[in-house]
């Protein structure tokens, strides 16, 4: 699996983490709030506030940034990980249906998960929060038709 031209990758939506972007907001106006009100801010408090936002987002962007999805003109590939690394391409003709999940919140943010089903031990991937899922579904639908119809004249019985 060298280097390959994708003709389409995804990542987790940082929409997906849209509580924990308020959370650090309400620390920042709440913190603001307290120094222009006249409050003191004892130090501990700002520097454990400091350290809980860095951590949050950095939690955030590791989330964002272990798993990927991609389309290949043949495959799907999926990776997980950051250390330990897992990469899995499935040839199209492995693949027997595509569900889409996006619930009234996840649709109107325009982001939500696809459910990949093989037709191997019946077993599926989840491509999980993803933004604009229904184009990922129809880019993978058109290429696994696509490789089917190419297909169609050699197929064994």
């Amino acid at each position: 699996m060298g280097k390959r031209k994708y003709i389409l990758k995804v990542r987790k939506s940082r929409k997906s983490f849209l509580v924990l972007y308020l959370m650090i907001l309400v620390i920042i106006v709440f913190l603001g709030y307290l120094a222009f009100s006249g409050n003191k801010i004892e130090k501990i408090a700002l520097i454990s506030s400091t350290i809980f936002i860095f951590f949050f987002l950095k939690y955030i962007e590791i989330m964002v940034w272990k798993d990927w999805w991609a389309i290949t003109e043949t495959s799907l590939i999926q990776s997980t990980g950051i250390l330990d690394k897992n990469v899995r391409e499935i040839d199209f003709s492995s693949i027997s249906d595509l569900d889409l999940d996006q619930p009234f919140f996840k649709r109107i943010l325009n982001y939500g998960n696809v459910n990949v089903r093989l037709f191997i031990n019946e077993t599926s991937i989840k491509i999980i929060n993803i933004n604009k899922p229904s184009r990922f579904i129809e880019e993978l639908q058109k290429l696994i038709s696509m490789n089917r119809r190419k297909k169609d004249g050699v197929r064994e019985i």
